[in-house]
């Protein structure tokens, strides 16, 4: 991370002009999805923008490795670095929290082991490139402080670069081979995918994003969320519906969609 810092005064300055920017999510999904988000965030206290902002790398990670074809014939992955940002106190790890528990529902209903989940905490590339290489090519990172793993960004430097960072960028950018080489031996993953959902404080993604000065591009590849805190009152907090259905019914339809042997869709405008 940066030692370059930004004043208290142009933080909130950023926060405030950020959240003007709302989602409308009624524009954005139909009725069924609408309800669920609003079922999880009335009964939570949470702005549906962090909802929907750590909602994206989940969903990227149980299409299992499923593919886009771009305009131009292109195939490529489909992987989100979403952050959530805001002040202490305003929910935010409740919003990792339901991410995370209906990911690690759906690791054993399908019978995945504790020791070979696909949810992962390394926080240093070697650990990160050993996990993709030896548990599962595709990973989920969900992290409650994000300054866990940006502070590791920037530790291996060599001619003035970070190298970590280049390999970050690599595995976003859906390299079908990703190679890390030490003196102390080398690895080789081929076809990973590693999606990132993490909260943060705004200090540390400020900070960090004004003082990136490789160009490397890694801050710009993520998506952030900083939406106005939900603090309603105690008369509007509702009680979860327990007959909606759940982030856990949703990622395990799109597990199940996502589980068959790869094949060609296209998309025939006839």
């Amino acid at each position: 991370m940066s030692s370059r810092t930004i004043s208290a005064p142009k933080i909130r300055s950023i926060m405030e002009k950020a959240a003007m920017y709302t989602m409308n999510v009624i524009e954005i999904f139909d009725e069924n999805i609408c309800d669920l988000i609003n079922n999880i965030c009335s009964s939570s206290q949470m702005p549906p923008e962090y909802v929907i902002t750590l909602l994206l790398p989940a969903i990227g990670h149980f299409l299992n490795g499923s593919q886009i074809r771009t305009n131009t014939g292109t195939t490529t992955n489909i992987p989100f670095f979403t952050t959530i940002i805001g002040y202490p106190s305003v929910n935010k790890s409740s919003a990792t929290e339901a991410i995370l528990s209906a990911c690690l529902a759906i690791e054993k209903h399908i019978g995945i082991k504790p020791e070979e989940s696909r949810i992962n905490c390394s926080a240093t590339v070697e650990s990160l490139l050993t996990e993709l290489k030896n548990t599962s090519p595709k990973l989920i990172q969900i992290w409650d402080e994000a300054a866990t793993l940006l502070q590791s960004f920037g530790l291996y430097k060599q001619g003035g670069a970070a190298y970590d960072r280049s390999i970050m960028c690599t595995l976003y950018n859906s390299s079908s081979v990703v190679k890390r080489q030490t003196k102390s031996g080398n690895i080789t993953v081929e076809n990973p995918v590693l999606n990132i959902a993490a909260a943060a404080h705004p200090v540390d993604i400020f900070s960090c994003v004004s003082g990136e000065g490789d160009d490397d591009g890694l801050m710009a590849r993520f998506l952030f969320s900083v939406p106005q805190p939900c603090i309603p009152l105690s008369s509007e907090i509702k009680l979860l519906d327990i007959d909606e259905p759940s982030f856990t019914h949703l990622l395990y339809i799109i597990y199940c969609f996502n589980m068959l042997e790869p094949c060609d869709v296209r998309r025939n405008d006839d």
